[in-house]
């Protein structure tokens, strides 16, 4: 239990012989304020820490009396309220530090005119207001400014160069804009610039490589357009360069093989083009080398997997070609983390891959890469992430099993494994269930897998993701499954897999998708799936489902998608709809629901997608649909429904697309109500269908609507039953773009 700043006997205060006190790193708690007056009382005090405690309330002024102070640490703890202005009769302050607190307010002037500081650190606290143009006319002596993690403002100023002996500036983490001013070029002694995320734009100045004593240069996530100035790459003291998310462009010039003390380098997500540089081979203490979202081309480098301190390097998603070297093992012997995905990488994967022994991360994934899927992969034993999706990977052909999945189960330590889109033309083995425990996420979508789901994949017990979709999978759905207590996505739609599907699966508590939509499952949906909460997405869409919707579905209130389509569905849909008030997509179209739309529909607010066509529901269409204020497409054609388009869907701003007819009745009810309709009346019709009918695809419903309203017919039903027909080819009504969840593995 901390004692409170309370139990720290004021008696202290009698201690006016004290030099230093010293409370750091313990569990001291309770308010400072000005009722610690006794700590104003000890003048002879120069060493003042309460550093690492649980203090709150106020910084006292009573500390102006301790005019002999040289150090007060008052870090990381909870006091909040403003930097007093008495702090600046401190005139031997040499140390101030009040970091990681809940200080607000501005700076007060008068810290910037204590002319004996060595150290300012006020970094990670909510101070706001900008720097004062002439903050260093009064600092001769300062080594150190920590200021980053608060909300200052305002541009840096261009005196900063005159705080001459400046060994670190970090100013990350606020909201300056503006340029770096070209007079930082003058702080000879500076060690470490970090100016990272703030709004700074412009280019770089390349009076940044006058200073030959830096070691650290972050200037990442800001707005930095322009080249990477040449100047850069002859400070040779260089160890971290940091320069990504930002808009810099050109080449990555040979110049940078003159930083030979370099061992962190990121100019990633910038627009840089051309070819890697052999000369980065000349790098040789660089252990972190990150090049990714850029867009480089041409051949990586041989020089580069020759970099024997390597452990991280990402060349992620640009534009580079050619295969991997044949002795990749001797290059990186101590590389740990190989991000190559999103290029056009070709060849096979080479097998000395096998001997890089400290190998966690291997991402190869959507490249061109062609032969088999390797079995030596199965000797990096501490492989953590494996991602091959996206290539022309085969499995061998000397069996019907994916064996390499067998050789994986040698990585202990194994969390991901992703092979999706490779034309693998396998089935699954038994030794699937060897896998390491560690596995969260198996993804092998369109792989051309054969057979059957082995029930050893309940052994899998750690498991969040289990993706098969668009394969060639029969069988039933394992009873092992329910082992998976962890799991959050199971995708197993568009293959040919059959029967029930089994109420083992409402054990998964933890179930986020269920997808197994264009299969040939038969029965009813079971009725404890309701009984799942954490469900957000659920697909049975397009297999032989029958009997009506279970009730309990109604009552999953945090459900986003709900497509049961294209089944045998029976029943009718009850007032609990009104239940998914979250839902942003409903499609129970092609089945045979009978009745009337409930009223309750009313209350889905959020729905952007409905399809109830080709049913048989009766009655009229609510009035209450008005209240749906995010409906963009609403599909009702292909029922037994009755009355007028109610006048309320006028409100709809952004619904798109409305079908309420059948399909062999569009002319009809042009002609019926045309012949009912007065001159004017057919006047404004006329000119509307003549109009719409030239128009492909884009139509302005609400217009469309009103008039129709107004002349007693639907007249953008029709004109949308129309566009609906000559675009049914290509499926563009939106019920048919919907993406699934789980569609990426690329993350």
């Amino acid at each position: 239990m901390g004692l409170s700043a309370d139990t720290i006997p004021p008696q202290l205060g009698n201690l006016s012989f004290l030099v230093s006190l010293d409370f750091s790193y313990n569990f001291f708690g309770g308010p400072l304020s000005e009722q610690q007056s006794w700590l104003g009382l000890l003048t002879k005090l120069k060493y003042l820490s309460l550093r690492n405690n649980s203090f709150t309330g106020f910084i006292p002024s009573s500390l102006s009396n301790l005019t002999n102070l040289r150090v007060l640490d008052f870090s990381f703890n909870y006091l909040q309220g403003y930097i007093p202005l008495e702090l600046g009769r401190l005139h031997n302050l040499q140390f101030l530090a009040i970091e990681n607190n809940r200080l607000s307010g501005n700076i007060p002037s008068a810290i910037f005119n204590m002319s004996t500081l060595i150290t300012i650190g006020f970094t990670e606290n909510e101070l706001s207001g900008g720097l004062p143009s002439d903050m260093c006319s009064k600092l001769p002596l300062l080594r150190h400014i920590h200021l980053s993690e608060n909300k200052l403002r305002g541009e840096i100023p261009t005196s900063l160069s005159e705080c001459s002996l400046l060994q670190t500036v970090l100013l990350s983490f606020n909201t300056f804009r503006g340029r770096i001013p070209r007079e930082i070029g003058n702080l000879k002694f500076l060690r470490i610039l970090y100016l990272w995320s703030n709004n700074l734009n412009g280019v770089i100045p390349s009076e940044i490589g006058n200073l030959q004593n830096l070691a650290i240069l972050g200037i990442e996530g800001n707005q930095f357009s322009g080249t990477i100035p040449l100047t850069i790459f002859n400070i040779s003291s260089l160890q971290r360069l940091l320069l990504h998310h930002n808009q810099l462009s050109g080449n990555l010039p040979k110049h940078i093989g003159n930083l030979t003390k370099l061992k962190h380098m990121e100019i990633a997500y910038n627009n840089l083009t051309g070819s890697l540089p052999r000369e980065i081979g000349k790098n040789f203490q660089l252990d972190t080398l990150l090049l990714n979202f850029d867009s480089f081309t041409g051949f990586i480098p041989l020089e580069l997997f020759n970099m024997s301190n390597l452990r991280s390097l990402d060349l992620t998603d640009n534009s580079l070609s050619g295969g991997l070297p044949t002795n990749l093992d001797h290059g990186l012997p101590f590389i740990e983390e190989l991000y190559l995905a999103l290029n056009y990488l070709s060849g096979s994967i080479p097998d000395s891959i096998a001997n890089c022994s400290k190998l966690r991360i291997l991402d190869l994934s959507k490249n061109n890469f062609t032969g088999f899927v390797p079995h030596f992969l199965g000797n990096l034993r501490i492989l953590e992430f494996l991602n091959l999706y996206g290539n022309n990977l085969r499995s061998e052909s000397t069996s019907s099993e994916l064996s390499f999945i067998t050789s994986l189960t040698n990585c202990r330590s194994l969390n991901s494994l992703a092979i999706s889109d490779n034309p693998l033309d396998g089935i699954l083995p038994a030794s699937i269930g060897n896998l390491s425990t560690s596995l969260q996420r198996f993804t092998a979508y369109n792989c051309k897998i054969k057979g059957i789901i082995p029930t050893e994949i309940g052994n899998l017990s750690n498991l969040v993701k289990f993706s098969l979709h668009e394969n060639e999978l029969y069988g039933n759905i394992p009873p092992t499954v329910n082992h998976l207590q962890k799991l959050q996505g199971l995708s197993l739609h568009d293959n040919y897999m059959r029967g029930s599907i089994p109420e083992i699966l409402c054990d998964l508590n933890n179930l986020f998708y269920l997808l197994l939509s264009q299969n040939k499952f038969v029965g009813p949906i079971p009725e404890c799936l309701g009984n799942i909460t954490s469900l957000r997405y659920i697909s049975l869409n397009s297999n032989m489902l029958s009997s009506s919707i279970p009730s309990s579905v109604w009552g999953l209130k945090d459900l986003l998608e709900l497509d049961l389509s294209s089944n045998s569905l029976t029943g009718f849909l009850p007032p609990d709809v009104g239940n998914l008030v979250s839902a942003t997509l409903i499609n129970l179209s092609l089945n045979q629901l009978s009745e009337s739309i409930p009223s309750t529909i009313g209350r889905l607010v959020s729905l952007t997608n409905l399809s109830l066509a080709n049913n048989h529901l009766d009655g009229s269409i609510p009035e209450s649909m008005g209240s749906m204020i995010s409906l963009e497409v609403v599909d009702l054609s292909n029922n037994n429904l009755s009355g007028s388009i109610p006048k309320s869907l006028e409100t709809l701003q952004h619904l798109d697309y409305l079908n309420t007819l059948e399909h062999d009745e569009s002319e009809k009810a042009i002609e019926l109500n045309h012949e009912d309709a007065s001159e004017q009346e057919k006047k404004e019709m006329d000119v509307m269908i003549e109009d719409i009918l030239v128009v492909d695809h884009v139509v302005d419903l609400n217009v469309d609507l009103k008039a129709s309203i107004e002349v007693g017919i639907a007249i953008g039903t029709v004109i949308r039953e129309t566009w609906r027909t000559s675009s049914q080819e290509d499926n563009q009504i939106s019920f048919h773009k919907v993406s699934h969840p789980e569609d990426n593995d690329s993350d």
